[in-house]
């Protein structure tokens, strides 16, 4: 066996472990264009859509206000009509029990009379009829108005409502005599 200095040994040793061969060695794979235009494509979505939640608020306040400023302090009013378009009420002493009106009600009946105060902050979609008002009573049964309701006498059977109308008149529920009113509803009726 043929000895080796130091110098060679570690020379000999270097070239085994650190030096792969060529065959052996990988180089990783360069992207190709594919790639490269996938990774442009990403970043340019990416950047549209920033400037899109970015600039789109911002266009619409124009549009909707005219670039106008006073008009910009209004729109959180138009937001607040939005959510609420209807306001209304039965006023503290809206609520009547009545045996007759214009007619007697069904054996074991009575007759309620619920003033009603309306008021369309905003041009109302939908038409009002009967059947978008219910009175539940005192056991959570839910009635529909009569159809000789002053209401719909004065008004038609099915209205609508335009920004700034106002209504105050009565509505007439029949419930069993035993019942109570306690509490009126109001939303669109879709039959």
């Amino acid at each position: 066996m043929a000895s080796l200095s130091v110098s060679e040994y570690l020379c000999v040793e270097d070239s085994m472990t650190t030096t792969p061969s060529r065959t052996a060695r990988r180089e990783p794979p360069r992207p190709d264009y594919r790639m490269r235009h996938k990774r442009r494509m990403r970043t340019l979505n990416r950047v549209v859509l920033l400037c899109s939640a970015v600039f789109l608020p911002l266009y619409l306040a124009i549009r909707l206000t005219g670039g106008s400023t006073q008009k910009l302090e209004e729109l959180p009013d138009l937001l607040s009509r939005i959510k609420t378009p209807v306001v209304w009420q039965v006023p503290e002493d809206g609520v009547r029990y009545e045996v007759f009106f214009h007619g007697y009600p069904e054996v074991g009946h009575k007759f309620v009379v619920v003033r009603v105060q309306m008021e369309a902050r905003m041009k109302i979609g939908h038409v009002v009829e009967p059947k978008c008002f219910q009175l539940v009573d005192d056991t959570g049964t839910r009635h529909y108005p009569r159809s000789h309701s002053p209401m719909f006498i004065h008004l038609g059977d099915r209205f609508q409502l335009d920004r700034g109308d106002t209504l105050d008149e009565e509505l007439l529920f029949e419930i069993p005599e035993g019942a109570s009113a306690d509490r009126l509803t109001f939303e669109r009726y879709q039959g």
